[in-house]
């Protein structure tokens, strides 16, 4: 992940910014697709590499780590970018 920040909480992720998350063999890096408010925090839908979905229920507040250049690096960007 690039331009990584760790003190970014759950409630500024946005879809489209990848994030890392531990399912039980370390921190990796997932997409996120969809967030929706819950009653602990958020219910986040990430996607793998390979497309596959899953979601987790994250308490509000919770640090995160995101790479800032998530949504900017994607050839489906919305706006061009020249650097890459």
């Amino acid at each position: 992940m690039s331009k990584v920040s760790g003190n970014d909480l759950i409630d500024d992720v946005t879809p489209g910014d990848i994030i890392a998350v531990d399912r039980g063999s370390g921190e990796q890096p997932y997409k996120v697709v969809f967030k929706d408010s819950s009653d602990a925090g958020y219910l986040i839908t990430f996607e793998t590499d390979g497309g596959e979905t899953f979601q987790l229920d994250l308490p509000a507040g919770t640090k995160v780590t995101r790479s800032l250049e998530a949504k900017w690096e994607s050839a489906q960007s919305p706006t061009p970018n020249s650097e890459h």
